[in-house]
This record gives structure tokens, C-alpha cells and sequence, in this order.
């Protein structure tokens, strides 16, 4: 999925980022792709299966 330059300059704008050229927005924009990648693949993982550690206690 590929993000604008409209799309990351907004971004920037609300949350009171520095202002980037077209350039350095280009050596940004793969970095961002791949931590959203990766938050899509940790999205659909599947821990159906796996016990959460929130219900174990401890004896006190």
C-alpha cells in the first residue's frame, strides 16, 4: 500500500512534525510502508490457541 505525499505531509502537519522535503519524504515513505506492513501481518495473526499471560496470578 503506497502513501501520498499529500497523505505523510499531513500526518506531519497534525502531529507538529518538521517539515520535509519531497526528497527526504521518499527515504521516509519505505520505512513507514514496512511498519504498516507489519502491523497488517501482526493484525491477522492468529493466537486463537495461545494462553494470555493477563489470567495468571502470582501468590502473593
Amino acid at each position: 500500500m503506497s502513501i501520498s505525499h499529500e497523505t505523510l505531509k499531513a500526518m506531519i502537519r497534525d502531529y507538529n512534525g518538521f517539515d520535509l522535503s519531497d526528497e527526504e519524504l521518499e527515504l521516509v515513505r519505505p520505512e513507514l510502508e514496512y511498519y504498516l506492513d507489519e502491523l497488517r501481518r501482526l493484525d491477522a495473526l492468529d493466537l486463537s490457541d495461545a494462553f494470555s499471560s493477563r489470567l495468571l496470578r502470582l501468590p502473593e
